[in-house]
């Protein structure tokens, strides 16, 4: 016989659901990145997180955190020796590849001059290099005229984005071929270590090696489990979409996860739907009306469709957040289409973040020069303007041309006193740039800023990620119904009143 009574139950429910309660509490403060701004989720739409059913995930570089060093130099000599053997490219060619910090994601690829580039968000080239060689700014702009500008990227065209962290290799094996070449030969070239990358990707090249020692190619992140526990503890749909075939998945999944390979498929419990080989971006198609084919589980789908996944997880649309790492295949189809939410993954920002912390004040110093510039600048044209009305009038007033030559004088002075202080302005703040810039790739700079601007790949960041961090697990940080606020958006003359 129970010696309880049903008030006394009724409490110990009420004991037990505050506990957790204050657990759930002191996780979340614990988790939470007040102090550590490098694993921050920043915000470019505001988005209410308990209004998302449900949140899906990419896996490659994505869940799965690489050894990038390691991947890199597996793929890279897979596919040089492909060149080497079916092209005839020789071997010694192939000395010349550059230092791996030399290829960057986002870098816009000129396929008839054989030329990597970083422009700004309005296509004006900012750094450029043929081979190893840095162009000058005549060089340029032999190339892309006087204004630097080329046009925004396209695919299949002269200009492309090379825009996954997976085209790493590719970039270096370019690089040290591309100097071997004349004008007709480069796109050719490109497309045969694209040729090759695509091979050592289907034909099971590379992935066999990565799959029989997972732990030299994966870091695993132990937030990763928590965080999926964590969003279906909290009501939320948690899926995987990924490009990736189910053989490789399921392989790496534990390691990714930090799990021992004896536990088998029981990762898949963290999942309600696990999409493989989804072929991204047409997977985001509407119209899309290729069939799943049933996996090893009831939740697991080989391909498919849009509409079979938004079925099973019960929502759609701006319902649904979508955390990926490429911006093409990952974002701008899913942003577009279908109207899912999005987070882009970018590790650089977290690289970027710590080399810009190491150099403290240096941004904040950077800004307050470049305001100090504008102003300045702006006095230096009101006194060339005041100089051009004085000289106007000269001939005009003579009762008075002794006057006016002492007020012409006199401006003179304060526009040479505004000048000499402008060029010292924009000395400092180009000082500061550079050694930014410097700190952060000492060929590229920064992935997100070219100067005042944004990047092209800024802008794509800015246009389609509703928000963006350096890893998918930072998710972990936030409370199932936070409130992610964007900043407030400022035109010129706002920021001039503040």
């Amino acid at each position: 016989m129970n010696d309880k009574s049903p008030r006394q139950n009724s409490n110990s429910s009420r004991s037990g659901s505050n506990s957790k309660n204050w657990l759930d509490m002191i996780a979340m403060a614990i988790r939470t990145p007040v102090f550590d701004q490098h694993r921050a989720v920043y915000t470019n739409r505001t988005m209410r997180f308990g209004q998302i059913d449900a949140v899906g995930f990419d896996f490659d570089h994505t869940l799965a955190v690489y050894n990038c060093e390691a991947l890199d130099a597996l793929a890279e000599k897979l596919v040089a020796d492909r060149l080497v053997e079916h092209e005839g490219i020789p071997r010694e060619w192939l000395q010349g590849v550059p230092d791996p910090s030399f290829a960057r994601k986002a870098l816009i690829l000129d396929l008839d001059e054989g030329v990597i580039l970083k422009t700004d968000r309005y296509g004006h080239v900012l750094r450029a290099f043929r081979g190893k060689k840095k162009l000058t700014v005549s060089e340029k702009r032999t190339l892309y005229g006087d204004r630097d500008i080329i046009p925004h990227v396209t695919d299949g065209d002269r200009f492309i984005q090379v825009d996954h962290a997976f085209s790493r290799p590719e970039i270096l094996l370019w690089t040290a071929l591309v100097d071997y070449t004349e004008a007709g030969q480069r796109r050719a070239l490109w497309e045969k270590i694209r040729k090759h990358t695509d091979l050592i990707h289907r034909d099971g090249s590379l992935k066999s090696v990565i799959t029989a020692n997972p732990s030299d190619y994966i870091y695993p992140d132990p937030r990763t489990e928590a965080l999926l526990i964590h969003l279906r503890d909290c009501g939320k749909k948690v899926f995987l979409l990924t490009n990736s075939e189910w053989e490789y998945t399921h392989a790496m999944m534990n390691t990714v996860l930090g799990r021992d390979e004896s536990r088998g498929t029981e990762w898949l419990d963290l999942f309600d739907v696990v999409v493989a080989q989804g072929n991204k971006p047409s997977y985001f198609d509407p119209g899309r009306g290729e069939n799943a084919t049933p996996g090893v589980t009831d939740k697991v789908l080989i391909g498919g469709n849009l509409t079979e996944i938004e079925d099973r997880l019960g929502c759609a649309g701006p319902e649904i957040l979508y955390v990926g790492d490429h911006i093409y295949a990952d974002l701008i189809s899913s942003k577009r289409n279908v109207y899912w939410r999005t987070m882009l993954v970018v590790p650089e920002l977290e690289e970027e973040m710590v080399i810009q912390s190491g150099m403290p004040g240096l941004v904040s110093q950077l800004r307050e020069v470049d305001e100090r510039r504008i102003s300045t600048e702006r006095e230096v044209m009101h006194w060339k303007a005041v100089e051009a009305c004085l000289q106007s009038i000269e001939g005009v007033i003579t009762e008075e041309r002794e006057g006016v030559k002492k007020l012409r004088q006199e401006c003179h002075v304060a526009r040479k006193d505004a000048s000499d202080t402008l060029k010292d302005f924009i000395r400092q703040r180009e000082e500061l740039r550079s050694k930014l810039s410097t700190a952060t790739n000492e060929y590229w700079g920064s992935l997100f800023r070219a100067g005042s601007e944004l990047t092209h790949f800024g802008r794509q960041l800015e246009d389609y990620a509703c928000a963006y961090t350096s890893r998918a697990s930072n998710l972990l940080f936030y409370p199932s119904g936070h409130y992610f606020r964007s900043t407030m958006d400022y035109l010129p003359h706002e920021l001039e009143s503040m």
